[in-house]
């Protein structure tokens, strides 16, 4: 074990830092902090909107720029006796990659594309999406596979993210072959092993984000993500096999790297976890400790033997996973979407005007605004913090901590912060002290949510900087929580973690506990909680608690417009693949977009050329046809979707167009023979046309009864309109439909397509017949049965 070193990187959410130990008793010989030259700009990321991205370059630049750091500082002695290197990251974290493994944005076609990029784990824009995970998971008719991630699945992590940017970026979801956590990508790109179906997955991202578990048999089943969105079809299947624990080496450093690094190709590259979970080993967690990992956010990891938990099933946490902390042990993990960021953001709010008002002055010069810039910048906090600590413990105000929504307990994106109690003699100082309470207060609700469901909490540890920066916080939570709570000697308690798992993956510690035993630094701070101030903060805790439920009774009303943007955001870009596609010039035909669970759709505007169309246009009416949101009128063919989808509840979306082929075969009035297998690929029937609308249904409710003609031939012939997803409507034009809008788009050129081919099949041959039904069954099953077998 003599002269054995690891490194430890900790990939934050503004920059990544790494820390190089000697494994004897984890004393740290050399640091090294890299921020995100991009990120520090802000460059992909539109708050306003809750979108956070961040580019792979960052993370590679600062992979390199560390390691060459502590490398440097340690000396050549040390880097020739480095063992290991293992990394912890944000989460969920994920990145659309190409077949080869390489991230989007690292194509020169996507390297300015957000969407190509890693999705920060703050990021909240797919928050429809979790919904319908949701709602399918707990629907009955498949397993619910939310069971062991707390119940509800958040915006914040895996599967809603890659639903949400298929959705919305056709460029990404045509390119995108498979996804990754960021935790899973730095270790499979230092071991040149980035290939998607066998570079290595580690147990915590999955199980604790992506709804992985033994129960399942890994990841949740193919029809279920099918039924969820056909967009995800075969996308499991692209997402690797079994899952890993991050004790277990992944390989060793490439050549490439190890020159790169001036490290050797012998250094072994060790598993990865989230931050929280590597955090919680380096602050040395033991069985029914909380670790809370104080920054930003917060992320709160607690361990169970098995044999203690049972079969135990914890709701409205971020997980119960087998391994995601300690192989063999049940670890848990709560947390608050901001801590943090609550403070962070209320010096932005205060400092605003000022730092306005300094750069417009012309009393001053450059040099002396930017010295005054920079000592309001650092002094804010520290003077907020010194004279809010000077206040009573019963303050007049009260705050709402969920400014970037809740993630534990019960996740709740839509959720936003608050103030009440606000007085004309109320002070900057009061406002603080009340978001300090109420972070303490989140944190409470947290422990009261584990100790309602059985897990008592011996020991409170805390990590990360907040943790040994303010006094002021840390006794407050010590109060709230009523619990002793002791600090890490370590500053970098996640790094160090990364350290522990690099030890033993490098074979220096048989297990974790063997390396937190010899590389733990111990305890050096310690808050008891004030008896005066506990019973005061348990009266405020209940009063917190009632805002909270208030807040949150009205939060939905005020969410509603988001959702209809998205929902219109969805039906625009499905509007315009129409010209793209050449189905419709002009303003001819029509896109909608189903919310079933709101009851209502989308749908473009009535006479609007398509080149004039914005996604605000888009009107949103209800099954009935009213018009419930928009300035502009809804199109004329509104009543016909609304029928056909109060009458077939599986669509989602709805088309009509008036492309060349298709509407001449609707104006022949004629079905449309399958003359070959590339019909038989798609639907196993002619596709049909109605009967000739009759004066009296033409005079009334002409475009109502336009859907009534279509349900009428669906019933005469006894056709499914899951598997027959296309109509003609005689002296009219093509009707179709899918699951979501873009099916319907892609039926629709399909539609045109099968027309065309039978148009020029006839002009070839005007004795053409219909292929066998032998060769028609062949090629609908293998495509569409039970056992099919075309595709990935």
């Amino acid at each position: 074990m003599d002269n054995s070193y690891v490194i430890g990187l900790d990939y934050g959410s503004d920059s990544v830092r790494a820390i190089l130990v000697d494994t004897k008793d984890g004393k740290q010989l050399s640091e090294s902090v890299f921020n995100y030259s991009r990120w520090q700009k802000q460059l992909y990321c539109v708050p306003s909107e809750s979108q956070f991205r961040q580019h792979p370059k960052d993370y590679i630049e600062g992979l390199i720029a560390t390691i060459r750091e502590v490398i440097e500082k340690a000396g050549d002695d040390v880097a020739n006796n480095v063992k290991a290197i293992a990394l912890d990251t944000t989460g969920s974290t994920p990145c659309a990659l190409d077949q080869n493994g390489t991230p989007l944005a690292l194509l020169p076609e996507f390297e300015e594309n957000p969407n190509a990029m890693f999705i920060l784990w703050k990021d909240h824009t797919a928050i429809k999406e979790a919904e319908e995970i949701n709602a399918l998971a707990h629907s009955g008719k498949v397993p619910d596979y939310t069971k062991y991630v707390g119940g509800i699945y958040s915006s914040e992590w895996l599967w809603a993210k890659i639903l949400r940017t298929l959705r919305v970026d056709k460029k990404v979801r045509d390119a995108a072959y498979s996804w990754v956590e960021h935790t899973d990508w730095i270790p499979a790109l230092l071991t040149g092993n980035t290939e998607p179906l066998t570079m290595k997955r580690f147990r915590c991202a999955a199980g604790h984000k992506g709804m992985w578990n033994k129960e399942f048999e890994g990841l949740p089943s193919e029809e279920f993500f099918r039924d969820l969105d056909p967009l995800l079809t075969g996308l499991r299947g692209r997402m690797g096999g079994d899952t890993v624990t991050a004790e277990q080496p992944v390989g060793t450093l490439t050549k490439e790297w190890a020159e790169t690094l001036g490290l050797s190709t012998d250094v072994v590259i060790g598993g990865s976890a989230f931050d929280c979970h590597f955090g919680a080993v380096g602050g040395g967690i033991n069985a029914f400790d909380m670790v809370k990992v104080i920054g930003t956010s917060t992320c709160d990891i607690v361990l169970a033997p098995k044999e203690d938990f049972g079969d135990k099933v914890i709701k409205g946490i971020c997980g119960q996973v087998d391994g995601s902390v300690i192989p063999d042990m049940i670890g848990l993990e709560a947390g608050q979407s901001a801590f943090g960021d609550v403070y962070a953001w209320f010096k932005s709010v205060v400092l605003e005007p000022s730092i306005e008002i300094i750069n417009g002055s012309s009393l001053l010069s450059q040099d002396k605004k930017t010295r005054l810039l920079r000592e309001l910048d650092n002094k804010l906090i520290p003077t907020l913090s010194k004279m809010a600590s000077k206040l009573p413990t019963e303050n007049h105000v009260l705050a709402l901590d969920w400014i970037n929504g809740r993630r534990t307990p019960d996740a709740n994106q839509l959720l936003t912060g608050g103030f009440t109690g606000l007085k004309i003699g109320t002070t900057v100082y009061d406002m603080f002290k009340a978001l300090v309470d109420a972070t303490a207060f989140g944190a409470r609700a947290i422990q009261d949510r584990f100790a309602q469901q059985g897990i008592d909490i011996k020991r409170v540890i805390a990590i990360g900087g907040i943790s040994r920066k303010s006094p002021l916080v840390m006794q407050t939570l010590a109060d709230v929580l009523n619990k002793e709570i002791i600090v890490s000697v370590s500053d970098q308690a996640c790094a160090l973690g990364s350290c522990m798992f690099a030890a033993v993956a490098a074979g220096i510690y048989k297990t974790v506990g063997e390396a937190q035993e010899k590389m733990n630094p111990g305890y050096d701070l310690k808050y008891s909680p004030n008896k005066e101030n506990v019973d005061i903060y348990e009266r405020l805790y209940k009063e917190y608690l009632s805002f909270g439920s208030f807040v949150e009774s009205k939060i939905k009303t005020a969410a509603v417009y988001d959702e209809y943007k998205e929902l219109k955001q969805r039906c625009y870009d499905a509007n315009m693949e129409i010209p793209n596609r050449n189905l419709a010039i002009y303003t001819f035909g029509n896109v909608s977009a189903l919310d079933r669970d709101r009851g209502v759709f989308a749908i473009k505007p009535s006479g609007v050329p398509y080149n004039a169309l914005k996604p605000e246009d888009m009107v949103i009416v209800d099954l009935d046809g009213n018009k419930v949101e928009g300035n502009l009128n809804p199109s004329s063919d509104t009543m016909t979707h609304a029928v056909l989808y109060k009458a077939f509840p599986e669509l989602g979306g709805i088309v009509h167009t008036h492309a060349t082929h298709s509407v001449a075969w609707a104006q022949a009035c004629r079905d449309v023979p399958i003359y070959g297998t590339t019909h038989a690929d798609h639907i196993s029937e002619n596709i049909p046309v109605t009967e000739v609308m009759n004066d009296d249904k033409i005079n009334g409710n002409y475009e109502e009864e336009t859907g009534y003609q279509i349900l009428d031939i669906f019933k005469a012939k006894n056709l499914n309109p899951k598997e027959v997803n296309m109509v003609l409507v005689a002296c009219h034009g093509p009707f179709t439909w899918g699951k979501t809008p873009e099916m319907a788009v892609y039926n629709a050129a399909v539609l045109e397509e099968l027309c065309k081919m039978a148009t020029i099949t006839e002009a070839a041959n005007q004795d053409a017949k219909p292929i066998k039904q032998t060769l028609i069954n062949k090629h609908y099953q293998r495509k569409h049965g039970k056992n099919s077998y075309y595709g990935q």
